[in-house]
């Protein structure tokens, strides 16, 4: 199907020292560019405790990856925007956190929280002074959801209950899993969302019979493998329509909803 997308988002990538911050650096602009991909929100890899088995695990303090993330995103400006990784568990800067939105809100689209790098569940109240913050500046925030004790979606649906006016994005529609819970949560709560990271076409596909074509968004946790993540087959078959998406529904998914959901101004990318 040589249908394509008008333009790409990739709603789901990553700074850090996947190697050296720099390497990561570079294989991010490369891959985008090579995949002409025309905007991509980046958050910055800040694990809140040491993971003796990954050797990527490296603690950074939220503010300091906050701004690592800025001066990349200041850099590159027409193709990123940045997410807040935020640390709820071991920083209680809560003001420094919001002054750091405030002063960079033309480039911050939402926050990024992570479970199980956290070891924290998102039911958690540490989290509720960064709930009140994306009210406030009325950011999304993207959670990265799994099978594991600390991400299960299950977890996200009740904090979806309890902020109706916030938008979660469940990151992977729970990885590790056939996405069964996802599917029903997304049906449930009006404000869940989930990205393609990891997530075969098929399940998409099935997400979209049931009714959530409005709910998916393209991401990608590009570059956790390198140069070549997006050369991943997965990605492929969403690059290339292989499941022959409706033009409608596919621009949904590769750009259109994250406009909405992240409040993207076309216009920041459009050439």
């Amino acid at each position: 199907n040589s249908m394509k997308s008008k333009y790409i988002i990739d709603t789901h990538t990553h700074l850090g020292y996947l190697s050296s911050l720099k390497e990561c650096e570079n294989n991010l602009l490369k891959s985008t560019k090579a995949h002409k991909i025309n905007f991509s929100l980046v958050s910055f890899i800040s694990y809140e405790y040491q993971d003796k088995d990954d050797k990527r695990t490296r603690i950074v303090q939220q503010l300091i990856g906050f701004n690592n993330c800025s001066n990349f995103v200041r850099k590159n400006y027409n193709n990123f925007g940045m997410l807040c990784w935020i640390r709820p568990h071991s920083e209680s800067n809560i003001r420094e956190v919001e002054n750091f939105i405030l002063n960079n809100r033309d480039i911050v689209y939402g926050l990024k929280f992570h479970p199980f790098c956290s070891r924290l569940k998102i039911t958690d109240k540490l989290l509720v002074p960064y709930f009140k913050i994306a009210e406030k500046f009325k950011l999304p925030i993207l959670v990265h959801t799994a099978t594991d004790k600390y991400s299960k979606i299950k977890y996200l649906a009740d904090v979806c209950k309890d902020w109706p006016h916030l938008n979660f994005i469940a990151a992977h529609a729970e990885l590790l899993s056939n996405h069964k819970d996802c599917l029903k949560y997304m049906k449930m709560y009006p404000n869940l969302f989930c990205d393609t990271a990891w997530v075969d076409i098929k399940t998409t596909d099935i997400f979209i019979k049931n009714g959530l074509v409005d709910k998916i968004l393209f991401g990608t946790d590009n570059p956790i493998d390198g140069e070549k993540t997006l050369d991943n087959p997965l990605y492929q078959s969403y690059f290339d329509n292989d499941k022959s998406f409706s033009q409608d529904d596919y621009e949904k998914i590769m750009y259109k909803n994250a406009l909405k959901i992240y409040n993207i101004d076309v216009n920041t990318f459009k050439k």
